[in-house]
């Protein structure tokens, strides 16, 4: 899967601004937090990012979203629907924990970098099997988060709608 096509796929959950008092993220648009869109305008002054994130727009987000998550995740050397899996779970729920579950799901070890040795354990591992670990790790995190009954649905949504889209690429 291409990154503009995993891109498509998020940005199709991750509507325009909010500000939910239960969201620990915050205020966000197009996905991308307050705290990511600093973190961004910090580390490439060059793209010309907004201030507030309320002004982000969509090919703004994209460079965001290539960099620190797409590229975070190696998506480009990952089996198609594993990529899509995994960069979907590093938006939503964070780059850092969407490697440690890939690393999990494959079986090589844990440590948080996506290097030589996890992508030669995810070719040898079967697709089909990241993509269902990967989905469990991540209905097992939401579930710890205490915030089901507020946010539940449209995360398990979402969840079984990458886990769909992922089977099929």
């Amino acid at each position: 899967m291409s990154f503009d096509s995993a891109l498509q796929f998020v940005l199709g959950f991750e509507g325009g601004f909010s500000d939910h008092p239960r969201d620990p993220g915050g205020r966000t648009n197009l996905g991308v937090t307050q705290r990511t869109l600093d973190a961004a305008r910090r580390a490439h002054p060059g793209w010309n990012l907004p201030a507030d994130v309320a002004n982000l727009r969509k090919p703004q987000a994209a460079s965001i979203y290539r960099e620190e998550y797409w590229d975070a995740v190696k998506g480009d050397f990952l089996p198609p629907g594993v990529a899509l899996i995994v960069f979907d779970a590093a938006v939503n729920q964070g780059p850092a924990r969407a490697k440690k579950w890939l690393q999990e799901a494959a079986g090589a070890t844990v440590d948080g970098v996506i290097g030589p040795k996890t992508l030669e354990a995810v070719d040898e591992a079967s697709s089909l099997a990241l993509i269902r670990e990967v989905a469990t790790l991540r209905a097992l995190a939401y579930v710890q988060t205490g915030n089901m009954a507020t946010f539940g649905r449209g995360w398990m949504r979402r969840l079984m709608s990458a886990v769909v889209e992922a089977t099929r690429a």
